[in-house]
């Protein structure tokens, strides 16, 4: 069992940190006379959207004999082994990329996207970075996108038996 962490770029923690002071902030500001359903709105939601927003978090990549487990803060995606039609750097395929319903940089880049060379895949990964980006297509047609630290040891683990 080999376990790679998430590579996770600059771009996500400077998002991620601004978005969560904002929200800590927002409580603290004074608003004239605010009416409890915007009260409400304005600071209960952001704080809920980002705990939801923290559960699906990729953490962590494990290679084992027989699958590729992607690791969130709650619960993994299992990939067999068996399913993989192809691993490969992404290079030009997420161009154009565009998230149908996903996080694009709070937390990391994860969820559902779509592009115009590579169609629909899952992302979990923490950079847009190409170079540093694996896709993985599977047999049913599923796409996977990830961004495991150490991508050439990743393809190494994954090619032994």
């Amino acid at each position: 069992m080999n376990i790679f962490k998430v590579n996770t770029d600059t771009t996500v923690y400077i998002i991620s940190i601004i978005v969560v002071l904002f929200c800590l902030i927002l409580p603290i500001v004074k608003i004239n006379k605010p009416i409890i359903s915007f009260s409400l709105i304005a600071y209960v939601l952001p704080i809920v959207l980002l705990v939801v927003t923290l559960l699906f978090v990729p953490t962590s990549y494990v290679l084992t004999k027989d699958q590729i487990v992607i690791k969130k803060v709650c619960g993994s995606i299992e990939i067999n082994k068996v399913d993989i039609v192809d691993v490969s750097l992404a290079g030009n395929e997420l161009k154009g990329s565009v998230r149908t319903f996903a996080s694009g940089g709070l937390f990391g880049y994860f969820g559902k996207y779509s592009s115009p060379k590579l169609g629909k895949y899952n992302m979990y990964a923490g950079t847009m970075k190409a170079n540093n980006l694996l896709v993985i297509k599977l047999k049913n047609g599923k796409k996977y996108v990830i961004s495991p630290k150490g991508i050439d040891d990743f393809l190494l683990c994954l090619k032994e038996k």
